[in-house]
């Protein structure tokens, strides 16, 4: 009887995650690890005595017919739904609707639902982070805080960003340098809760002219979100590449503190009371992504896959996962 290929996947983020239930549902055995305490990578939500809030992706949108097929089974199973909010443009000459420019989709109550829902029926290590790999008749895995090691593995795919996947796989596949190359933009979030309505007639916007906000989201507005008492919105916002960057040693509630205050000059003035928390992201967005849909070295069965790979965002995330599962299957 022909063994199974024991498949090793890095990443519980949507890349990982597509991957790896594509190879489950062709029969292979697969282990997927993970370093935080849940899935879904930056489609994620944030979650405290304020509410959810969803501090990384805001949204996504769908091209692809495969990516557009996966989010029509998310709707039908109540995970997704489009988000029907009013997006505008700001520059210093006015405003401008955009929200015509596209259909957007949110998961359902949060963003991290998404990734909830991929994990379903797979088998997830959490709160394991793998710092390397080792050939010995068969890929083994070193963990940060795992005693011993584990494996072996036929095939072992990395599904987080670039520079840990580079990292990972350094000395082991000269795709490591490719991966090496993409470069990052960083993200400071912050999310903010209001005891006041503000009024800005819009539930999304891009900032073209600020020095520090790139992105404003009423978060609250999104579908299926919820009410907290004494929280009458909660916002999400996103900082400019550039501040991000130059900040971004920042303490998280400093970093809070501004983007919250350039977001009051703009839009709130001097009310209402408000309460706001930052969050970093170092790879927020590749800014050079390869243009292949993913890496993979047939000879020594391993690869690499994420929104750096193909084009970025969480469709891009998602294509990239399954093209990975493809290359190791054939």
């Amino acid at each position: 009887m022909t063994r199974r290929r024991r498949i090793a996947v890095i990443g519980a983020g949507v890349a990982g995650l597509a991957c790896a239930r594509r190879l489950q549902e062709s029969g292979a055995e697969v282990e997927v690890f993970e370093r935080d305490a849940h899935p879904s990578g930056r489609a994620a939500t944030l979650i405290d005595g304020d509410g959810p809030f969803d501090h990384g992706a805001q949204y996504f949108t769908a091209s692809d017919s495969r990516f557009a097929a996966a989010l029509a089974a998310w709707q039908a199973a109540g995970v997704a739904a489009r988000w029907e909010g009013r997006i505008v443009a700001i520059d210093a000459s006015g405003v401008s609707d955009k929200t015509a420019s596209a259909e957007r989709f949110v998961a359902v109550p949060g963003m991290r639902r998404l990734g909830i829902h991929l994990a379903q029926g797979l088998p997830i290590r959490y709160s394991t982070a793998i710092a390397c790999l080792r050939w010995r008749d068969g890929w083994w895995l070193q963990g940060q805080g795992v005693p011993g090691d584990l494996g072996p593995f036929d095939t072992v795919l990395a599904a987080v960003p670039s520079a840990l996947a580079a990292e990972l796989m350094q000395g082991a596949t000269p795709l490591a340098e490719q991966a090496r190359a993409v470069r990052w933009e960083p993200c400071w979030a912050a999310t903010l809760a209001l005891s006041q309505r503000c009024g800005v007639g819009f539930d999304g916007a891009f900032i073209n002219h600020d020095p520090i906000l790139s992105w404003t989201a009423l978060d609250s507005g999104k579908p299926r979100r919820g009410q907290v008492e004494g929280v009458a919105e909660r916002w999400v916002l996103h900082a400019r590449a550039a501040w991000s960057h130059r900040y971004r040693h920042l303490d998280a509630n400093e970093a809070a503190r501004w983007i919250s205050r350039s977001f009051a000059a703009a839009f709130r003035g001097r009310s209402p009371e408000a309460h706001a928390r930052g969050w970093f992201w170092p790879h927020a967005k590749p800014v050079n992504p390869l243009p292949s849909a993913c890496l993979w070295d047939g000879e020594r069965r391993l690869g690499m896959a994420g929104d750096w790979c193909g084009g970025p965002r969480i469709e891009g995330a998602y294509l990239s996962g399954l093209a990975l599962a493809e290359a190791a299957l054939a």
